[in-house]
């Protein structure tokens, strides 16, 4: 599943009008899991002059980044912090910690199933087996035009909900921003740039 649908289900399924630190936990919890690649693939690229071949194709799969990935995406991490954001609920901290962690579940969740010969160690550190999906979000011989529309229909589906929830200007502003980037990075997750 593309990054920004991830956040606009989690967002659709967890924000609650008037509870904007709330949102935010979900926003930052949704986004997390994959801020590594994002972090990295930049740094690799612009700073260290690594083609994209050769990043995609040998240092994604190499250890430092799959263990990295591994930090960012485990399941069992994030339950842990479920479970004490839940028994903390009660605070403020307490309560944010429990729909981060969601946020980053329900992530994790919708990922599991569209990982081919990229997938995740998701149960880390637990275990370091690895869902090799015969489905794909990217990987066009694993079904990723079907899964992209699946994609698609989720986003619209979860942006629908959002504008209706949050009336707002300023938040159907937000809303539109997260549309074009959707948009944005759909073209260029094809290739159109």
């Amino acid at each position: 599943m593309m990054s920004p649908t991830h956040s606009l289900l989690a967002l659709a399924v967890l924000a609650k009008q008037g509870e904007r630190p709330r949102n935010w936990a979900v926003f930052i919890g949704s986004t997390l899991p994959d801020l590594a690649i994002y972090l990295w693939a930049p740094y690799k690229h612009y700073v260290n002059g690594v083609s994209s071949e050769t990043m995609w194709g040998e240092l994604y799969f190499a250890p430092p980044m799959q263990n990295l990935i591994a930090y960012f995406n485990s399941a069992p991490i994030y339950a842990a912090l479920a479970l004490l954001g839940y028994a903390m609920r009660a605070k403020l901290w307490g309560k944010l910690l429990l729909f981060f962690a969601l946020a980053a579940l329900l992530h994790i969740a919708t990922d599991f199933p569209v990982h081919a010969d990229d997938a995740y160690r998701h149960f880390w550190p637990l275990t370091d087996w690895r869902f090799y999906s015969p489905l794909s979000y990217w990987d066009i011989d694993h079904h990723a035009s079907w899964v992209g529309l699946i994609d698609i229909a989720i986003a619209a589906a979860s942006g629908f909900i959002l504008w209706q929830r949050f009336p707002a200007r300023w938040a159907r502003a937000i809303l539109a921003l997260l549309a074009i980037g959707y948009l944005l990075f759909a073209l260029f997750a094809r290739g159109a740039f």
